[in-house]
């Protein structure tokens, strides 16, 4: 518990300028989600503070310093594209939106309840992202349906410009291709980012960040719920653990995009289970891994389901494991509760 204080101390990234009002419009109407959108919409002007935060444990971030510059590279594409776009027809396209929700036939949360009721294991999510920036959004929908066929049983799509030239287009090829839930992963500061992810055929998005989106992250989550989708929101502290359940949020990551920088061992691994283990009833969470035993001690912690990172997977291809056996060895180690 003093170790996890010590995390909450730390100040929070923001990428937000919204006023504190903007939490509590964050409600499960959807007239009210749709406001509270809107709201933090008109008062992104993309900001991030200067000091504090967790730092970022692997690509597309390996610390703080880079997690702030990523964030700080992102507001300039999103301000480019409200420029762009221009703040009326960004609030018709955020109501038109919320009028036509979608239902995704194949939707990530209700998966992995079925998953863990019946069958009793964690449910497996791969990631995935271009080999290459020349690789085409046909070879990833390929690379798709090969995780499928070898035993995910859902996608997560990187569509950062640092992965991609075309996250569109190949979120919506993967989406195409495979009969699984598949989500987006991007770093999500503004409401657009929601629609865009909804346009391309997602069930959701990966990158909802507590420690970057700050009081704009229940609006987020809720307005993605609003849309029909899916938006795990990753925390790293019991603090927004506690804030973001009183809030309505259910469904939660950790240890996806921004990790615990603290050179103490097993301490990252530590946190996480403490996190599991207070999670509110009926809470759903994803836990990424970057290794074996990074997903055999989420699941040992009660994670109901394990993000399979692209890096672990991409290590395994180069020491001669193929995706085929890492799956079968994931799955073995995520299999029970033993």
């Amino acid at each position: 518990m003093q170790q996890r204080a010590s995390v909450s101390s730390r100040p929070q990234l923001s990428a937000w300028t919204g006023a504190p009002s903007l939490v509590p419009r964050a409600c499960t109407a959807r007239c009210g989600t749709l406001g509270g959108a809107a709201a933090v919409a008109r008062g992104q002007r993309c900001r991030t503070a200067a000091a504090g935060g967790g730092g970022a444990d692997d690509a597309p971030s390996t610390s703080y310093n880079h997690l702030s510059a990523t964030i700080k590279r992102k507001q300039r594409q999103v301000e480019s594209q409200l420029t762009e776009l221009g703040m009326e027809a960004l609030d018709e396209r955020l109501q038109s939106a919320t009028q036509a929700p979608v239902n995704p036939p194949y939707r990530l949360s209700r998966l992995i309840s079925q998953i863990t009721s019946t069958e009793g294991r964690a449910a497996l999510v791969v990631e995935i992202a271009r080999p290459s920036p020349s690789a085409t959004p046909t070879q990833l929908a390929a690379l798709a349906k090969r995780a499928v066929a070898a035993g995910a049983d859902a996608l997560v799509v990187r569509i950062d410009t640092e992965d991609t030239p075309e996250g569109s287009k190949d979120l919506w090829a993967v989406t195409q291709a495979v009969r699984v839930p598949v989500l987006a992963r991007d770093w999500c500061i503004h409401p657009l980012q929601v629609v865009e992810a909804k346009e391309a055929g997602a069930a959701g998005l990966v990158g909802v960040i507590a420690q970057v989106n700050g009081r704009g992250t229940a609006v987020m989550s809720s307005f993605s719920a609003a849309l029909g989708l899916d938006a795990p929101v990753e925390i790293v502290n019991s603090r927004e653990l506690e804030g973001l359940s009183r809030m309505g949020v259910v469904f939660y990551g950790v240890n996806i995009g921004v990790g615990i920088s603290v050179s103490l061992p097993g301490f990252a691994s530590d946190l996480a289970h403490g996190l599991l283990g207070e999670m509110p009833f009926g809470a759903i969470s994803l836990v990424g891994a970057k290794g074996l035993e990074d997903a055999r001690k989420a699941r040992l912690s009660g994670a109901d389901a394990v993000l399979v990172k692209k890096e672990m997977w991409e290590a395994a291809e180069a020491e001669g494991r193929g995706l085929e056996a890492l799956l079968e060895q994931v799955r073995y180690v995520t299999g029970g509760d033993d």
